[in-house]
């Protein structure tokens, strides 16, 4: 275990700088689903430690939550899903990667699934470290929500991010499963889509 989560923390810090290496790493890593797991785990545990200091700073909600919970109180309660919140969207999404990777492709047979977990791992959470966690753990309960002008805020959630992951999804794809950019590309999209949905039904 401590081999996969040290190997894991590796292959984050080194995809923000090399993804095609980390990719390539990975597709030949015999332990790719645990380090994966563990990657995913690690990043849903610090992410599960942020609503707390959004809590204790007075900050609530941009967005009304839908479940009946107060508002005043919802960031105390979302630290219980956090953690199953992120496995179960990390393995969705990967799964949809993959099914549409291999989708009606004879020579996409090498890729996995467990290559599409790696993939998505990496595409996930290296940009939203530094876009999502970053900011909301370190910066907003300190300094609060509104410090920076809209067009940032803007481009720091809505834009940056979003190609970042669409580009990693894509170059993990293109090195997992063969797939071309402009399939990788159009994956990584919807993929993203998705995963936005099914973020914003339970973060906020």
């Amino acid at each position: 275990m401590r081999a996969s989560i040290s190997q894991g923390l590796c292959y984050w810090l080194r995809a923000t700088i090399d993804p095609g290496e980390v990719f390539r790493a990975l597709k030949a890593d015999p332990r790719k689903a645990s380090v994966s797991f563990w990657i995913t785990f690690i990043f849903s545990l610090l992410y599960s430690i942020t609503p707390l200091l959004l809590q204790w700073s007075g900050i609530r909600p941009a967005i009304p939550p839908w479940m009946p919970l107060e508002a005043e109180r919802y960031y105390l309660y979302q630290p219980l899903w956090t953690i199953p919140w992120g496995l179960a969207t990390w393995i969705m999404i990967a799964g949809m990667c993959h099914l549409l990777a291999i989708s009606g492709r004879e020579e996409a047979a090498g890729g996995q699934f467990e290559d599409a977990l790696a993939v998505f791992a990496i595409a996930w959470v290296v940009p939203s470290f530094y876009f999502m966690w970053i900011p909301e753990t370190l910066v907003a309960p300190f300094l609060g929500r509104g410090t920076f002008p809209v067009w940032l805020e803007m481009l720091r959630l809505m834009v940056l991010p979003v190609i970042w992951q669409v580009y990693l999804v894509a170059r993990g794809l293109r090195t997992t499963h063969q797939a071309s950019w402009a399939r990788g590309i159009a994956i990584g999209l919807f993929t993203y889509t998705a995963f936005f949905v099914m973020f914003l039904a339970f973060m906020r």
